[in-house]
């Protein structure tokens, strides 16, 4: 078994997972193209049954699946989206992926007792899933779609729940649309105003020190930099009021280091560092930046990278600290 993007996760495993996200459509120029099917697949997602039953069908697209209206031991394969919704939505969450981020394990209620293993979407160890007694498996949607998790046999251990969209700008509504088509739009309501409530507190802290400053996102890929333009980062970040620095709408663009001179407008980058990769930002067309030259690169912390209105509150609080250093 192996763990999903686990924080042991090499920069080739983290990389051709990336590639992976990009040969589905969701980055690059067929980014817009994935991300209006999707959400479409989930505005259509409904339930067809009372209140008062026991089950209901999940609609995602031409997929419908039969769903447990009040599940009491879900496990989610996932540890980013799977898990993240899971807990958003209220469910009684049993087990869940060692590589699930700190900030979302805090949220796991009675965390004693719950199963935490190694697994991953790649080779999923049926028998042992098998063991964990769920009544719901909730996994990511973008995994769900390529077959990875051998989606047959995974339907006959338990009733799937498939969520999410990795990185995504357009994080609210994947999440509204997600809990009202599980009869939980209350919920959409309630973590969305908790959100917007802790944004306003910290807005006015940092709109003094950015104000007429860029902000970029950027990854060390190998030789290259991943800067990201429009995802789940940037969208946090302007709800902070930052502006963020992009040259068009695609999620992200690759950047050799006869490039790196594209970024030179960010007054602030957010970088993130996958281990070897990190040789990167010591290179001289690098450190010729102005943010590298004025120390204004903020290591940036990888599970933040996407999410939902949980992992958004906590990097509202990164982003703050970072450009209050």
């Amino acid at each position: 078994m192996t763990r999903l993007l686990s924080p042991s996760t090499t920069d080739r495993d983290y990389w051709a997972i990336v590639d992976n996200l990009t040969r589905r459509g969701f980055f690059g120029v067929g980014a817009g193209v994935a991300a209006a099917a999707f959400l479409a697949a989930c505005s259509s997602t409904e339930s067809s049954t009372p209140d008062n039953a026991e089950t209901f069908e999940f609609t995602r697209g031409d997929e419908k699946l039969i769903i447990p209206t009040d599940p009491q031991n879900v496990v989610a394969l996932d540890p980013r989206d799977g898990l993240e919704l899971s807990i958003l939505a209220g469910y009684p969450v049993t087990a869940y992926p060692t590589g699930a981020a700190e900030h979302l394990r805090r949220e796991v209620p009675d965390a004693t007792g719950v199963e935490i293993f190694a697994e991953g979407a790649s080779d999923p160890n049926f028998e042992y899933i098998s063991t964990l007694g769920a009544d719901l498996l909730v996994l990511s949607a973008g995994w769900w779609d390529t077959g990875s998790y051998g989606n047959d046999r995974m339907q006959q251990i338990a009733p799937v729940l498939p969520v999410g969209k990795d990185f995504t700008p357009e994080w609210r509504k994947v999440m509204s649309d997600f809990l009202t088509g599980i009869g939980r739009s209350d919920r959409a309501e309630e973590v969305l105003a908790e959100y917007d409530a802790h944004v306003a507190q910290v807005r006015p802290t940092v709109e003094p020190l950015m104000a007429g400053k860029k902000v970029a996102f950027v990854a060390a890929a190998e030789d290259q930099i991943a800067w990201f333009q429009n995802d789940f980062r940037t969208a946090v970040a302007e709800d902070l009021g930052f502006e963020v620095l992009r040259e068009g709408p695609d999620l992200r663009v690759m950047l050799g280091s006869e490039q790196f001179n594209r970024l030179e407008e960010a007054d602030v980058i957010f970088a993130l560092d996958r281990s070897a990769s990190g040789s990167v930002y010591t290179s001289p067309t690098w450190q010729r930046l102005p943010a590298a030259q004025a120390g204004r690169v903020i290591p940036f912390d990888y599970y933040k990278a996407a999410g939902y209105a949980l992992t958004a509150k906590v990097l509202v609080d990164d982003l703050a600290a970072g450009v209050k250093r």
